[in-house]
């Protein structure tokens, strides 16, 4: 059976039309985030799933419609399920993610002082691959926030979801069939995210067709035909691909 990759979320920090731009991998039986911003509760709602339905979260970066969902995480987990789930971190992620972001809020509780690990089943990737399930991930560094730590992931070397980021020359090159999921703001500049022009004019026509738009803001379904003008298409919220 494929492994499977359902697009929980694909909007923009600014979205209300949309959910935040989170995955979910499907493989073996188990279920991966792939990131677990504010709005995941809703997400995984959507999909008829629950916080107790995930049995793992990997975090590209530590912005917060990409993390800060963990703080839900993390005491539902922990003091409703009784359970501490594998939480997969870049290990460059790791120090912004604990002592800039979440420790304010979850540094104590009704248990007294807390560490990340009090709540989770901490696992630093120190090599940039991490294998779940049957599926294989690697991850790359993107072109996001200068001074921070922000990746996107390759799984099963057959799709590329860039998370966050500007155009990459790497991408350009590419001459795979793998697919490609990036980041496509509407904005007409910015200056973090890859603008649909700046896709249309840096990546060559071959590697445009293989790429869906995500992380676009409400103005999608107006842009949709100019979308689909550059790009194979868009990502859909609630769709689920083969990977």
């Amino acid at each position: 059976m494929a492994d499977r990759l359902c697009f929980l979320g694909t909007g923009d920090s600014e979205a209300m039309d949309y959910w935040n731009t989170n995955l979910l991998l499907e493989t073996a039986g188990r279920r991966l985030l792939i990131d677990c911003g504010y709005t995941i509760k809703y997400a995984l709602r959507d999909m008829g799933l629950g916080v107790a339905d995930i049995d793992g979260i990997l975090i590209t970066h530590i912005h917060a419609d990409h993390c800060f969902g963990l703080e839900r995480f993390a005491y539902e987990t922990r003091y409703t399920h009784g359970t501490r789930i594998p939480l997969y971190l870049p290990a460059d992620v790791y120090p912004g993610l604990w002592e800039q972001t979440l420790k304010g809020s979850m540094g104590h509780s009704s248990d007294g002082e807390n560490r990340l690990d009090d709540f989770f089943d901490l696992q630093l990737i120190e090599d940039r691959r991490l294998h779940f399930g049957d599926a294989t991930l690697e991850l790359f560094p993107t072109d996001h926030t200068g001074g921070m730590a922000t990746y996107g992931v390759i799984i099963n070397d057959r799709l590329i979801f860039t998370s966050d980021t500007n155009p990459l020359p790497w991408i350009a090159a590419d001459r795979s069939d793998r697919r490609i999921v990036h980041d496509c703001s509407l904005q007409a500049h910015n200056p973090v995210h890859a603008t649909l022009d700046e896709i249309a004019d840096f990546y060559p026509p071959e590697v445009r067709a293989r790429m869906l738009a995500i992380h676009y803001g409400d103005t999608m379904p107006t842009r949709r035909a100019q979308i689909e003008g550059v790009l194979a298409g868009v990502a859909e919220q609630g769709s689920c691909i083969d990977v």
